[in-house]
């Protein structure tokens, strides 16, 4: 049976199936059906799917039960940097997805723990045990899986209130006017290129950008994400009109790199048990050296 889970509220004040779905990664109308059945209480108060927080409230709810989905379990070229009873860090290399897709065959991080006997989160949506926050297949670099739901929800929830510290090391094609700036917009899905990303009505984005290098016809810059959305600083430096260099997706694909030139290089989060604040750094791989030559 599932256990009930609770957090404490201590600033969003957004609509309860909205926070819900964003923090735990799962549809809206999967929570408001949820909602619906009464597993979820603020106050100890069961609560409608529009009610809106209020910033200081103690929420408790049951987990999900999803049917389990058959994952493929496969291990491959991970490097796990930290593990205990309640998490695993993990330094990913670009190529790898964090979890599978619907029918993909792709290896993943999650396939890899799963083969190597760590047992992952389920509060989550099926496909994703574990997957506090995500990468892109093509980015490298640090992300933090939860072992239990109860960590799993505190993690997400530091995601969610932007308590956690994430920094990225980028390339960019030309050069960016600014030294350093925020780029602060609204990313949603790009109204022609389904698969793709846009600077258009949508939900909130902030990114924080420096440019600690400047080479001959790029820039080497460092990123820190306030919000975690799908492609932001990719979407973000194609809004800026300096894409990542490589990023056949958002500008063109390049003869120095096989993929986009982006690397997640520092996690830094509270443990969901000790309270203590936690840092882990991956080193920039081998091929965006070579890209800075």
């Amino acid at each position: 049976m599932p256990q009930t889970q609770q957090i404490i509220n201590t600033g969003t004040q957004k609509r309860i199936d909205s926070y819900l779905a964003e923090i735990l990664d799962i549809p809206r109308n999967q929570i408001q059906k949820w909602i619906e059945k009464g597993k979820v209480c603020v106050n100890g108060k069961v609560v409608s799917k529009n009610y809106k927080l209020k910033g200081e409230e103690k929420i408790s709810f049951e987990p999900i039960e999803f049917e389990k989905p058959n994952l493929k379990i496969a291990d491959c070229d991970i490097k796990i940097l930290y593990e205990d009873d309640f998490l695993v860090v993990v330094d990913k290399p670009a190529g790898v997805v964090v979890h599978p897709g619907a029918g993909s065959e792709h290896k993943s991080v999650v396939g890899a723990l799963l083969f190597r006997g760590i047992k992952l989160s389920d509060i989550g949506a099926p496909l994703r045990p574990g997957v506090v926050h995500r990468i892109d297949k093509d980015t490298s670099g640090v992300i933090v899986l939860a072992k239990d739901n109860n960590t799993h929800f505190k993690l997400a929830n530091q995601f969610a209130l932007h308590i956690s510290k994430r920094y990225y090391i980028g390339i960019c094609e030309g050069h960016i006017k600014d030294s350093f700036g925020t780029i602060k917009t609204q990313i949603g899905r790009h109204p022609i290129k389904r698969k793709q990303f846009a600077v258009v009505q949508g939900k909130l984005a902030v990114t924080h950008y420096k440019v600690i290098m400047r080479l001959k016809d790029m820039d080497i810059v460092r990123f820190e994400l306030e919000t975690g959305r799908t492609h932001q600083i990719r979407v973000h430096m194609q809004y800026l009109n300096h894409p990542l260099v490589g990023d056949s997706v958002y500008s063109k694909s390049s003869k120095l790199i096989q993929r986009h030139a982006l690397h997640a290089f520092y996690l830094g989060f509270f443990h969901p048990n000790s309270n203590k604040f936690l840092k882990f750094y991956s080193k920039l791989p081998k091929d965006m050296i070579e890209l800075i030559g």
